[in-house]
């Protein structure tokens, strides 16, 4: 064992030389051109971060991240946080930065179309949402002005009398909750249905601390009358809602037909389901639209509708939009205050209109195609490494390998999205103004009518944006995700040493890889169908190898509250497998003789060493135990620390560069290992 490994704390100074500023190390872009300074740059906010009093052998994350509380390196705030977290509120600060900058010229020039681009309408967004989120009265009279001149146009357009189905479909906004009806993307399909549902208690939810909040927020402090008149048709409409929701009943059995077969089967029902569907999608639905049917019977759903007075059914609808609303227009994120929100909701509804720049900001082809070739070692690592699984049989472990082989990387975006005329034209048909109640209304009308549009349409809707530091695997496509806010410095860099990227980004590759064969996707097969591609004889042998995990993480205690091996069970087999798959494609790609190189000046650690310690310190948190512990109750990944306890200690090469004697802490006698 390396003495250095034992040592005392070496005083701060002396492990990192000259102190940089806490900014530099998370800056964005980085701006540094010369891999030398780079690495020496990054030497120090490693070492700053750990704590190499520690052994490494009893207490890994603790030998890693140990100095992450008190690192000069490590602005003030991430402190408080995770290493990941650090690096998204960068990329915040970079999108912020971004709708801030907006110039007269931007605003007055007109692309091909005679529209703005979409950025300018994001930058748009975000000003007037700055302007006036805080005064809510602005936004609940805004949407008391145009409350049902939808519900005037369609009653009009059909010159018919106005009745509860023509109410339940009043809003523009997607929400129609007398008998709900919803445009449902379904991963088994890869298309939208039509989703017929009971309706749902939504106004029981709120206490009364919650109305009194309301009422404050729309600035009836001086006005009592207005706030009790309010108070009291709540009370009155949440009586109605519990009528309503007493009455639909959900199937047993979901159906799941044709349009045309469930007007058929169900043309007895008190109900005119033809009309239905005629007032929800005006006229435009076609027999051959998949329908998925949860309700048990409307006959006494349908006759107590009939028996309402239409006054209190509009005063519902209007109630539930004004609650969709309300959650938008309410402040919520601590940090940050309304200009933090104002950024995360123009996020959220322009994600594809930033994407170019964001992309040209922070991204190039260059380091897409990096952690491609990281990426495509790691998976063929892994389809080698099933071979030598002697607990699958042949026809089980040729069906792992169709998976796997079949398994689709995607590293920031797809190639379309990153060409600025395409996004405008997908902005085309929205125009902002000054008034931000407009425009939240603008857009959710938008997105509602769209959604009404896509029924049958084979789409894949957006599942993350790209600059969310994070990745994902969705099962039901048999595809690995890694956003480009993952690919940031200090978590990688193009000039990393490939230890670093191998440690870093592909174990993050080798975790969502992983997934495709945990304790929950090992249902689905190579084209995300979920069939049983396994014989009884390797289920069983794979049900054992993750349940020793599940025993191992149980046994991990935090304050007096112990992990839950079952509810974490998925995200330990991929962290466990993904890094060693992750380790092996670096040994692959570089050679045992690589393993005891130094690549970091001034960092007492070789390659093999320095793999697990940039894993570890991956997950460095500094969050107070009150969030740790309620981490550990509800999240379905372990709590950080174990996370690195119990991957590095089911590893023998772990031990091996460590020099850690069996029976230690991290090299126990029992070690667990799925793939």
């Amino acid at each position: 064992m390396i003495p250095a490994l034992l040592a005392t704390l070496i005083p701060f100074a002396l492990v990192v030389g000259r102190v940089l500023a806490s900014d530099d190390i998370f800056s964005l872009p980085h701006k540094s051109n010369h891999s030398e300074e780079l690495l020496e740059e990054y030497g120090k906010f490693l070492l700053s971060a750990m704590n190499r009093s520690i052994d490494p052998c009893e207490n890994f994350y603790e030998y890693s991240c140990g100095g992450w509380k008190k690192s000069e390196l490590v602005p003030e705030m991430a402190r408080n946080t995770s290493f990941l977290s650090a690096v998204q509120a960068k990329i915040d600060e970079q999108v912020l930065g971004f709708l801030q900058n907006v110039t007269q010229k931007e605003l007055q020039e007109l692309g091909p179309n005679g529209t703005r681009s979409a950025e300018v309408k994001a930058k748009q967004f975000f000003a007037s949402c700055l302007e006036v989120k805080a005064n809510m009265s602005l936004g609940y009279q805004h949407l008391e002005q145009q409350e049902d001149d939808r519900l005037k146009d369609q009653a009009s357009a059909k010159n018919e009398s106005l009745d509860w189905v023509y109410i339940n479909f009043m809003s523009k906004y997607d929400v129609y909750p007398l008998l709900p009806l919803k445009v449902h993307y379904s991963t088994s399909s890869r298309k939208f249905d039509v989703l017929l549902s009971p309706p749902v208690k939504v106004l029981a939810t709120y206490s009364d601390e919650h109305l009194k909040n309301m009422t404050r927020d729309f600035g009836w402090e001086a006005n009592l009358e207005k706030a009790k008149q309010f108070v009291e048709s709540y009370v009155n409409l949440s009586a109605f809602e519990k009528n309503l929701t007493a009455l639909g009943r959900t199937r047993n059995e979901t159906e799941k037909l044709s349009l045309k077969e469930f007007l058929g089967k169900h043309k007895q029902d008190r109900l005119n389901w033809t009309r239905f569907f005629d007032v929800a999608f005006n006229g435009t639905q076609d027999s051959s639209w998949p329908v998925i049917n949860q309700l048990d019977g409307v006959n006494d759903l349908v006759y107590f509708l009939e028996q309402t007075p239409l006054e209190t059914l509009r005063s519902y609808v209007k109630m539930r939009v004004l609650l969709k609303f309300y959650a938008l227009w309410k402040t919520q994120t601590k940090a940050g205050g309304v200009q933090s929100e104002c950024r995360s909701l123009t996020e959220t509804y322009f994600n594809y209109a930033i994407l170019p720049w964001f992309i040209g900001k922070v991204f190039d082809k260059h380091r897409r195609a990096d952690i491609l070739g990281v990426a495509r070692d790691i998976k063929d690592t892994f389809y080698d490494l099933l071979d030598h699984h002697t607990w699958l049989d042949d026809e089980t472990r040729s069906q792992a390998k169709t998976k796997l082989a079949s398994m689709d990387i995607l590293v920031g975006y797809t190639d379309d999205l990153q060409h600025r005329e395409v996004l405008d034209h997908v902005y085309s048909e929205i125009n902002m103004t000054g008034n931000w109640w407009e425009n939240l209304c603008t857009i959710e009308g938008s997105r509602a009518s769209i959604r009404l549009r896509s029924v049958d349409k084979a789409l894949i809707p957006l599942l993350m944006p790209t600059r969310t530091v994070n990745a994902y695997y969705a099962d039901f496509l048999n595809l690995a995700f890694i956003t480009i806010g993952m690919a940031q410095w200090p978590f990688y860099h193009r000039d990393f040493p490939d230890v670093l990227k191998y440690a870093g980004v592909g174990n993050i590759i080798g975790h969502e890889m992983a997934h495709g064969f945990d304790s929950y996707c090992y249902q689905y097969n190579y084209d995300g169908k979920r069939v049983n591609w396994w014989s009884a004889t390797s289920l069983r042998n794979f049900k054992e190898r993750y349940r020793c995990l599940e025993s191992q993480y149980n046994k991990f205690i935090l304050m007096g509250v112990q992990t839950n091996g079952s509810l974490t069970s998925g995200d330990n087999i991929a962290d466990n497998v993904g890094t060693r798959m992750a380790y092996y494609a670096y040994k692959r790609k570089s050679g045992d003789k690589a393993w005891l190189e130094r690549p970091l000046r001034g960092v007492d650690l070789n390659n093999k060493q320095l793999f697990f310690v940039k894993f570890a310190q991956t997950w460095c948190n500094g969050k107070d135990s009150g969030s740790r512990v309620r981490k550990l109750k509800t999240d379905v990944h372990a709590y950080d620390e174990f996370r690195v306890q119990g991957t590095l200690s089911n590893m023998p090469e772990f031990s091996e560069a460590f020099g850690c004697k069996l029976g230690a802490e991290m090299n126990p006698l029992k070690k667990c290992v799925v793939w």
